[in-house]
């Protein structure tokens, strides 16, 4: 298990303003219990702001898997490392203490766990008494991640170019810890190479 602290420290300090968090606000669901089938609709804000909205749409085989389809979908494209992750655990569990009555209303916790592509494993957690809530969100803290990791990867790589450009052996030490930090994260051969595209 890849523990994820010190990642996120250097990601927030990296990006600052920048950072990219993403909330959902509102889904919609449609599901075929015959076949499985599902398409969903999801609203998700920029928590920096509350003022972005980004919406959502994809389909797959159930909810889960519909909702990574919309992700990347809409994120891919940007941010192709999402590309690179692979889903291998999803657990659910209820707080049964928590509710009241006949107890459907109790807290679940549901546990995401993503390899990278070194075999890696990234863990997220969320609660919440709503389980397809917890899921949705969940899902989209592990996107998140990815996305502020490759950002902030995207970021520390130019700038170790431009202090290469005025020769600042300073700067370049600093530089590329933040990168042997960073790249544990995931692969980012293909956003190197998107950053070489546009130079």
């Amino acid at each position: 298990m890849f523990h994820r602290t010190a990642t996120e420290e250097l990601i927030q300090q990296v990006l600052g303003a920048d950072y990219v968090g993403l909330k959902g606000t509102e889904y919609h669901l449609r599901e075929n219990l015959g076949d499985g089938q599902c398409s969903v609709d999801v609203k998700l804000v920029r928590k920096a702001s509350l003022e972005t909205i980004d919406e959502i749409t994809g389909s797959g085989v159930g909810f889960i898997d519909a909702l990574y389809h919309g992700l990347l979908d809409h994120y891919a494209r940007e941010f192709p490392s999402l590309n690179t992750i692979v889903f291998t655990a999803f657990d659910v569990t209820g707080d049964m203490a928590t509710s009241h009555k006949q107890g459907a209303d109790a807290t679940c916790v549901v546990t995401l766990s993503v390899q990278n592509t070194d075999g890696r494993i990234f863990r997220f957690e969320e609660s919440g008494r709503s389980l397809v809530a917890a899921s949705l969100q969940v899902v989209v803290e592990a996107a998140e991640y990815f996305i502020n990791s490759e950002k902030a990867y995207v970021t520390v790589y130019k700038a170790m170019a431009d202090a290469k450009e005025r020769n600042r052996p300073d700067l370049i030490q600093t530089y590329t810890a933040h990168l042997a930090q960073l790249v544990k994260t995931t692969s980012y051969s293909d956003v190197i190479e998107k950053i070489h595209n546009h130079l």
